[in-house]
């Protein structure tokens, strides 16, 4: 009998991309499997997944806006009934897929089918990328069979205290980028070093701000600038033949192979292929973030010596500017933060998630 697992999360790439990770693994392992993929489709998933032949299903789900605008009052009312058209969509995928588990991987788009899956006593598994868990692990993690966690501190967060650390798991494409051919790709030289700024699925208006004042002096140094798609015209101009600012990167093994130092906000998925990779990092949390936990994401690298964390109310073009020159300046520096990366990478963490989704498959 051919096995079938359902796969839910999205809405940024922090939680897309690893359940593309862990169904890669999953299908690896399994290759006779059939793997399904739910997401929102207001998120990025809604592009990725018919772009990369996914087997899918997208939900009308999204979660609540914050403030007082008209815009934000009409999409919380109409919170409930996206909730419950959301619920019996996923109670009617269950029924028609019968999988053998159901794996959450955060966002409001997991929740939905995690609880019609617990509901008709299907196995369920959450991955949490964070050190603080995201609301839908929070709300679930005491009604589901597992929780894989990315880093021990996110227990304590937890209904359910017997989390299993797994790490994050990265898409093997990520580690298997080619140098000349990535640079070629980008339209780069192989005499000048460099620098890639990633802000997230979404782009970081902080960083892209920082990145444009401090371009006066890093004249000798070739940029990849994921700026964002709703940050892309403001920076656009600023693109020539050293500085290539995209909407967003599509091939991530082409950016860390290309790149030697990267500068990125401090999600969990982002620390997860900067260390995999054995990238030099300037880290930047950003602040809002819930229980601050790119901070505490970004700790993870610092302590070791792998990445410089910059404040966000310190950054400024100034400050970006020298930071990285001083680290392109210091070849053994650079030698050691990579090593120090790598050391932190949990590569096997894909097939650990794998591993404990068979465990609750079987009982």
């Amino acid at each position: 009998m051919r096995k079938s697992i359902i796969i839910a999360g999205g809405g940024t790439g922090g939680h897309l991309f690893p359940a593309l990770a862990i169904g890669d693994a999953y299908k690896k392992r399994f290759p006779n499997s059939a793997i399904h993929f739910v997401g929102s489709r207001f998120g990025l998933e809604a592009r990725i997944l018919p772009e990369n032949e996914r087997p899918h299903t997208l939900l009308s789900i999204r979660g609540f806006m914050r403030g007082y605008t008209i815009t934000a009052l009409a999409r919380n009312l109409l919170f409930p009934l996206r909730f419950c058209v959301a619920y019996f969509k996923s109670r009617r995928l269950l029924k028609r897929l019968s999988p053998v588990a159901v794996i959450g991987t955060g966002g409001y788009a997991s929740g939905l089918p995690l609880l019609a899956a617990i509901h008709k006593g299907i196995p369920t598994v959450i991955h949490e990328q964070n050190s603080y868990p995201g609301v839908t692990t929070r709300w679930l993690s005491s009604r589901v069979n597992t929780v894989c966690i990315s880093y021990e501190d996110a227990r304590r967060h937890l209904k359910k205290k017997s989390g299993v650390v797994t790490g994050n798991p990265v898409r093997e494409e990520i580690v298997s980028g080619d140098r000349t051919e990535a640079l070629r790709n980008f339209g780069l030289s192989e005499r000048l070093p460099v620098v890639g700024l990633l802000g997230g699925s979404q782009g970081a208006l902080t960083l892209n701000r920082a990145m444009k004042r401090a371009l006066e002096k890093m004249t000798d140094v070739q940029i990849v600038w994921q700026a964002g798609s709703i940050h892309q015209n403001q920076f656009a101009i600023h693109e020539n033949e050293r500085v290539k600012v995209l909407p967003f990167v599509d091939d991530m093994g082409a950016f860390y192979a290309a790149a030697d130092v990267v500068i990125s906000r401090a999600g969990a998925l982002a620390l997860a292929e900067i260390a995999a990779c054995g990238k030099p990092s300037l880290l930047v949390p950003f602040a809002g973030a819930a229980g601050d936990h790119q901070s505490k994401n970004a700790e993870s690298l610092r302590a070791t010596g792998a990445a410089v964390v910059v404040d966000e109310r310190e950054l400024t073009g100034d400050r970006l500017a020298d930071e990285v020159m001083g680290l392109l300046s210091d070849k053994s520096r650079l030698n050691h933060m990579s090593i120090a990366a790598r050391s932190v990478a949990k590569p096997d963490a894909a097939v650990q998630i794998v591993e404990e989704i068979e465990v609750n498959a079987e009982t």
